[in-house]
């Protein structure tokens, strides 16, 4: 009965010590998700910003900002404002952004990431439609700042609006 205690505790002993990974190896490593952090403040006011149609804040991108829109991809802080600041000098009215939920989630590899899903709705200034979409965003920090943005919604509101807008001005 001795030995049968005595083998038992040392396989215990060697299961709960065998099975910790050593110091410093990558299974120890935590990834962490914040919602409260500085990055999600930050995506927070960008959104603010946007909705006022007010642009002091564009500084949090990077000059040369990787963009990736549903399948466009460009670059490049002043084209993406520009595409921003279009939806409010041509396309919408009264645009909003609710239900957003922010988070920012720090890798273990060191990289930063914050994401942010919302509800955007606006009402078009040609076609006085009101719209409404979900969409999420993705954004990578890098030294500071925003060095990517990836953007999914639909696109079903835009291309009806901008179409609108071309044909009412076409003959201009």
């Amino acid at each position: 009965m001795n030995k049968l205690f005595f083998i038992l505790s040392i396989c215990a002993v060697a299961m709960l010590f065998g099975c910790t990974p050593p110091e410093g190896s990558a299974s120890t490593e935590q990834s962490v998700v914040s919602t409260d952090d500085d990055r999600s403040a930050q995506i927070e006011l960008l959104f603010d910003k946007y909705v006022l149609n007010e642009w002091d804040v564009m500084d949090m991108y990077a000059e040369n900002v990787l963009c990736k829109i549903n399948n466009v991809e460009f670059s490049g802080r002043d084209n993406l404002i520009g595409g921003f600041k279009m939806h409010h000098d041509a396309l919408y009215s009264e645009i909003a952004i609710d239900d957003a939920s922010i988070q920012t989630e720090y890798w273990s590899d060191g990289s930063v990431w914050s994401r942010a899903w919302f509800t955007w709705t606006g009402n078009g200034q040609t076609t006085g439609e009101g719209y409404s979409n979900r969409g999420h965003f993705s954004y990578k920090w890098q030294d500071g700042v925003i060095a990517e943005l990836h953007g999914y919604w639909s696109e079903d509101a835009q291309n009806a609006e901008s179409a609108a807008y071309a044909a009412a001005n076409a003959s201009e």
